[in-house]
Parts: C-alpha cells; structure tokens; sequence
C-alpha cells in the first residue's frame, strides 16, 4: 500500500511538472511567434511576458530579441548604431581637442582638396564613400588628400565638429567645408562640381579623346 501511495504521488508530481513544462513550452512558442510576426514586441514586453508566467530570462533569448529586431527593423537599428558611433567619437576629439585639430589643421592647410571617409580611394569601405569617389573620378577632381575617418575615432569627431554635418563623407576646399555626400551629389548631378573643381587636362586625347584616363599603376 505504502508502495502505492508513493508511485501515486511520483505520478502526480511527475504530471505536475510535465504540465508546467509544457506551458512554458507553449509560452516560450508563443513569444517566438510573436517575434517573428511583429516588430512592435519590444524586449520590455517579452520580459513583462516572462514576468507574468514565470519565466527567467536568458542569454540566448536576449540575443534572439536582438536578431529579432535588427531584421525587422534593419534601417532604424544601423542608423542607431551610427549615431552612438559618432556621439563617442565627438567626446573622444574633445577629450584631446587641440593635439588633433593642430594635426588636422595643418593638412587642410597644406592641401587644396581634402576628403574625409570610410576608408580609402582605392578600397572604401562604405557606399557613400564609394560614390563620392566615383563622382570626384569621373569629374576629374584631382588631386585630393583623402583621410579615413575609421583610423581613429577622433577623426571623425573632427570632421564631424568642424563640418556640423553628422553623416560623412565630407570635402574640404582651401582648408573650408565643402559639401558632404549629398551636397556633392547634387552638384555632381547639376555639373557643377566637373565646371568648379574638376580638369580636362588629365583625360585621353586622340582616338579616346575627352575619356577618363587609364591608370598606370
């Protein structure tokens, strides 16, 4: 009897959990659905969720929140993520202000045309700043000092301060900002950047005349 009585209470205590396995089962299904289906379900829900049915919350499910909105929300989440790129670097140029702005400074003033962005002229590592160097190659606009801002932080907080423009690239002419992407798209579109700034002198002659040249390098 004493036999029985406690393969019973197994049994109850073994449904017992079962049962409540299983609603977490369906609730942790429930939020995964969610998920997938809805951007507007933000981690402060989820945890409100895990709260109310007694869930402890994980890093696994922390990360799959963050997957979750970055792919539904891909534009917001990056333009975020520039933004805090760009606050940090700010403080960073500030916190050594003058050692940068004498060393950027002076390049400015040594060089006609200056060209803040991610990365370089031959390997860029943004689409803007692929443009930009697009647009600058086929109006001939030559030569330029081209600084990449992804070196240090402090670069782009300078450029970022000095320009008052949050999104680069950024142009400097005679040691003053120029335009950023779409100032120079639009004058790119409109001619004015080949009539203002660019040259004739580097590009083909004879057969291929007035094309852009081939580099030798």
């Amino acid at each position: 009897l004493k036999c029985l009585k406690l393969i019973s209470g197994f049994a109850t205590a073994t449904s017992h959990s079962l049962t409540q396995s299983l609603q977490q089962f369906e609730i942790c299904t429930m939020l995964n659905v969610a998920l997938r289906r809805s951007c507007s379900l933000r981690p402060v829900g989820v945890r409100l969720l895990q709260q109310q049915h007694g869930l402890q919350a994980s890093a696994s499910l922390d990360r799959s929140i963050a997957c979750r909105l970055m792919a539904t929300s891909p534009l917001e989440a990056a333009s975020k993520m520039y933004d805090d790129l760009v606050a940090k670097s700010v403080e960073t140029y500030k916190s050594n202000q003058k050692a940068v702005s004498d060393d950027l400074d002076a390049e400015l003033a040594k060089n006609k045309l200056v060209l803040f962005m991610e990365g370089s002229p031959d390997a860029p590592k943004s689409e803007p700043s692929l443009n930009v160097i697009k647009m600058l190659t086929q109006a001939q606009v030559v030569n330029f000092l081209a600084v990449d801002v992804l070196a240090h932080p402090a670069i782009l907080g300078y450029t970022v301060t000095k320009s008052s423009r949050p999104r680069g690239p950024h142009l400097y002419l005679n040691g003053s900002f120029y335009a950023d992407y779409d100032g120079l798209l639009t004058k790119f579109t409109n001619g004015e950047l080949e009539k203002s700034l660019g040259t004739q002198t580097t590009k083909s002659t004879g057969t291929f005349g007035g094309e852009l040249p081939i580099a030798n390098y």
